[in-house]
């Protein structure tokens, strides 16, 4: 059937046109797939001369594979039947390489309609398809970045804020599954309250206005349990800048909050604990300064009386001071890391002794602390300084939130590898709502019978800590309107 294309084959006109086109291998075949043409296009992308090609069939364009499957005949089935196939795919030059073409193959009929040869019309879309690839693996890895990430709710809204995509990471975050959540609106998550203020609307809007938005808050899982989110809302827009959506990541820092108010519950409690300091300093130095003004307007004789009656009152003072300096020292120490325990082998009951004697001293004859040895030597392994400090923190509670007249019992015992003291007074007692805080760095309670008692709230903090440092412990056995308990624990020495 070549005759009847004669006249296409013989128009100069025609072939100079296609051998102006590089971009494109513009060549006719005949009705069995036959090279009758061939135009530099062509011969650019596939690097054949026209005498090489011409008078060749077109199957060697194509890969073994596709030879094997008959697919250069099913391609030109297509056109014939349907007149027109448009197809990609790889395809081979005359060194060898492949390329990825896009090929379009027109059916060429002749005056009966029946088929007298084909146009057939080659693009090189090698580089596209690289681009394209890398881009869709990019797209890919994103994709299973976002949807594997689980410390991150990332999701996607379009322009309402209805939810239209949802990683595990939101899933393990929300407790909803996609299925759940896809088409409905982003103020699921926020708090009634926060509804009902338009917050989720204020978002959306503030991230459409200024690209971006970020915010945090209480938010609402499926469960009904709230979480503390950070969240970022980004806006997205097509080249036309028309708005297509937000991206939004949120983050679970309900630990990060939790001790960013402890922080600041700590703060605030420095701040009392400090203006407690300066109030519990500056009683005892109003008195040493009273007393120091006394001294310098009398004469030798009148000192020496009033030093007779005054001593015991300025000993009083100078150890409260005293104490209440070395347990600022020893709270700063804790909280800076730099105490040192010394473990050393001593005998509590000694120890014990000389800090209830101590306390009478400082203490008669407001109270009285009966002390009841243990039958034998009770030797521990510790730091003897910091369990007078304990000790005395304790029989300086029991006095304060004691009545006058009160008894305060100190008891000696061997107790499960350890030496114990218990402090028993009977004073006020301590609410049962207090008994769970009742370490904590700063914490002060007052009498139930509203007497104010002077302190820092920082000495069942500093004792128990000391204790434990030793390897031991302070608990609070028992208290009720009759009193209270505590038991000192320290490490009994080896035999």
């Amino acid at each position: 059937m070549q005759e009847h294309l004669q006249p296409l084959l013989a128009s100069a006109e025609l072939r100079a046109v296609a051998d102006t086109i590089k971009d494109y291998a513009i060549f006719l075949l005949d009705s069995e797939g036959v090279v009758l043409t061939w135009n530099t296009g062509a011969q650019r992308i596939k690097g054949y001369t026209p005498d090489d090609v011409i008078g060749q069939s077109f199957t060697r364009f194509y890969s073994d594979e596709d030879r094997a499957d008959r697919r250069p005949q099913q391609h030109l089935e297509v056109a014939a039947r349907e007149g027109r196939i448009e197809v990609e795919g790889w395809r081979v030059r005359k060194d060898g390489s492949r390329f990825w073409a896009d090929v379009v193959i027109s059916p060429i009929y002749g005056q009966g309609g029946e088929v007298q040869g084909f146009v057939k019309l080659t693009r090189d879309l090698t580089e596209r398809r690289r681009i394209d690839e890398q881009l869709r693996q990019s797209e890919e890895r994103l994709r299973l970045m976002i949807e594997n990430v689980k410390d991150y709710a990332i999701f996607l809204l379009d322009p309402d804020g209805r939810i239209t995509s949802w990683n595990i990471g939101a899933a393990r975050i929300n407790g909803y599954s996609a299925d759940e959540v896809v088409g409905r609106h982003v103020s699921i998550f926020y708090t009634p309250e926060e509804i009902a203020e338009g917050r989720p609307q204020r978002n959306l809007a503030e991230a459409a206005a200024n690209g971006r938005a970020t915010d945090e808050g209480w938010r609402v899982r499926k469960d009904g349990s709230r979480y503390f989110a950070s969240v970022v809302m980004t806006a997205f827009r097509d080249p036309e800048g028309k708005l297509r959506g937000f991206a939004k990541v949120t983050q679970d820092v309900t630990s990060k909050q939790v001790e960013r108010q402890r922080l600041l519950e700590l703060e605030q409690s420095k701040s009392t604990f400090l203006n407690l300091v300066a109030h519990e300093l500056r009683t005892p130095l109003t008195v040493l300064r009273g007393y120091l003004s006394l001294f310098r307007d009398l004469d030798e004789n009148a000192r020496r009386g009033l030093e007779a009656k005054s001593l015991p009152a300025l000993e009083a003072k100078t150890q409260e001071m005293s104490r209440l300096v070395d347990q600022m020292v020893e709270v700063a120490r804790l909280e800076e890391g730099s105490l040192r325990i010394r473990t050393e082998r001593f005998d509590l009951g000694t120890v014990t002794e000389q800090s209830v004697e101590m306390t009478r001293a400082l203490d008669d004859p407001i109270h009285r602390i009966i002390f009841e040895p243990f039958a034998q030597e009770l030797n521990v392994v510790g730091d003897d300084d910091r369990v007078r400090i304990i000790l005395g923190n304790l029989l300086s509670n029991a006095m304060k939130f004691s009545p006058t007249g009160g008894d305060i019992t100190v008891t000696l015992d061997r107790v499960a590898g350890f030496g114990q003291v218990t402090v028993v007074d009977q004073g006020v007692g301590i609410k049962l709502e207090n008994q769970i805080k009742l370490f904590n760095r700063y914490t002060r309670f007052e009498r139930d019978d509203t007497q104010h008692v002077p302190g820092t709230g920082m000495g069942l903090y500093l004792s128990r800590e000391l204790a434990r440092r030793q390897g031991g412990d302070l608990r609070l056995l028992w208290s009720g309107p009759g009193g209270s308990a505590f038991a000192l624990k320290v490490p009994l020495a080896r035999a």
